[in-house]
């Protein structure tokens, strides 16, 4: 009997515990999701492009055209942009910021250089904007890859495009002189009708 009741208790004391602990469980769910909530509804947002497309090379720079807004302006305010490139290790490639005044709207280019040392992959460039205060923020991203190149393949590449125009200039200089010998002169068309007529 005792041992009945010494189980029940224990099992009683699992319950509450496991029960206390769920609890503060979703308390620290619940605030953690309120404060990306509030985070996600801050009024300014950026977004970012590449310019030169999605595939670059080791040691190679390209341009991103950065735009932010701030859709609760009161003048013009400071904000500061961070901008980090990523391996999908999540290993800093490179990282750059710089304060920008905005009002409403802002819009800029950016260059970055990638180390010649950049490994074949797939990348993201992240692009964060937040107030000097760091109470309102927002973020954008972007991916990438690096290819690298090697001599061989860039003669490969080269012999291509070579024979590729050739063939697109004795392709252009047939049809010109097939369509110059269909066009009929005015003399020939009038024989033509002349004939026709008499027929």
């Amino acid at each position: 009997m005792y041992g009945c009741t010494y189980k029940a208790k224990w099992t009683n004391g699992c319950s509450l515990f496991f029960s206390s602990l769920l609890f503060v469980i979703m308390l620290i769910s619940w605030c953690a999701v309120g404060g990306v909530k509030a985070s996600s509804d801050a009024s300014l947002s950026i977004s970012i492009s590449l310019v030169e497309g999605d595939t670059f090379g080791p040691g190679d720079s390209f341009h991103v055209i950065v735009e932010i807004r701030n859709r609760e302006a009161q003048g013009r305010v400071d904000v500061i942009v961070t901008y980090e490139v990523l391996d999908w290790d999540e290993n800093i490639i490179l990282s750059d910021s710089k304060t920008v005044a905005v009002e409403t709207k802002s819009s800029f280019a950016e260059e970055f250089d990638l180390p010649a040392w950049t490994d074949e992959g797939a990348y993201v460039l992240m692009a964060n904007v937040s107030t000097l205060d760091g109470g309102q923020w927002s973020e954008a991203s972007r991916s990438f890859s690096v290819v690298r190149i090697t001599g061989g393949d860039q003669r490969i590449i080269e012999y291509v495009l070579v024979v590729a125009l050739v063939f697109t200039g004795g392709a252009l200089v047939y049809e010109h002189r097939r369509i110059s010998k269909l066009k009929v002169s005015g003399r020939d068309l009038k024989k033509f009708i002349g004939g026709q007529k008499k027929k």
